[in-house]
């Protein structure tokens, strides 16, 4: 464990548990849906390029394997955080990369930190997207009393004229518009469209827009 816990030994812990990036956002004023902690550290792990490659006509059972061991992965990291912050005597609380609330309330959504702490911005289909690894990730989020100096958030889209996402989509889920912080979802994304696609193949993951992802085929 660190003697010292400070945004330095947070990355080392990170990176021992499988992190590809991670940030630190302010969560002052408050993040909608956030708890009440002034910091939030978000956990970016990529998806196996060789999985995503596979995604070009449809999810696969490769994709759920990687899906489902990205989220424990991912579930581990943000706990081990949460265990190391608490021996250090402080406040923190992760909220899971499975993104599912038991009580059936919306939960806090990880690309608002993510987009916050500078990892990225959101796409056309409304995914997260990363100029390094393009929409190819899961994230989590760990949020703590510690304070931390953030990063610098990302305010503007950085898809510009691309539409390979939009092209793509086998439902014709995504509006063609450009995300700046604040906008709401359903102007980027018809997300009814998308529930009544993943419903007709039986899943609730797809996995085409992707695939189809510029940033995400370069890396």
């Amino acid at each position: 464990m660190p003697r010292v816990l400070d945004r330095h030994a947070i990355g080392q812990i990170l990176r021992t548990k499988g992190a590809d990036a991670w940030g630190i956002a302010a969560n002052d004023p408050r993040l909608p849906l956030a708890p009440d902690h002034p910091s939030a550290v978000s956990i970016l792990m990529r998806i196996d390029p060789l999985v995503v490659r596979g995604l070009t006509h449809g999810p696969t059972a490769d994709y759920r394997r990687e899906y489902e061991r990205l989220n424990l992965a991912l579930d581990d990291a943000a706990g081990t955080l949460v265990e190391v912050l608490a021996a250090h005597g402080h406040e923190a609380e992760g909220v899971p990369a499975t993104a599912e609330a038991p009580d059936g309330e919306r939960p806090f959504p990880h690309k608002t930190a993510a987009t916050s702490a500078g990892l990225g911005w959101i796409g056309k289909t409304a995914l997260f997207v990363s100029p390094s690894f393009g929409p190819a990730v899961r994230l989590a989020t760990v949020f703590t009393d510690l304070v931390l100096p953030p990063g610098e958030p990302v305010v503007e889209s950085g898809c510009g004229s691309c539409r390979a996402c939009v092209e793509a989509c086998p439902a014709g889920c995504g509006r063609d518009v450009l995300w700046r912080p604040g906008t709401p979802r359903e102007e980027l994304f018809d997300a009814a469209a998308c529930g009544r696609h993943m419903a007709a193949l039986a899943t609730d993951i797809c996995g085409v827009c992707i695939a189809a992802c510029p940033y995400a085929r370069r890396h």
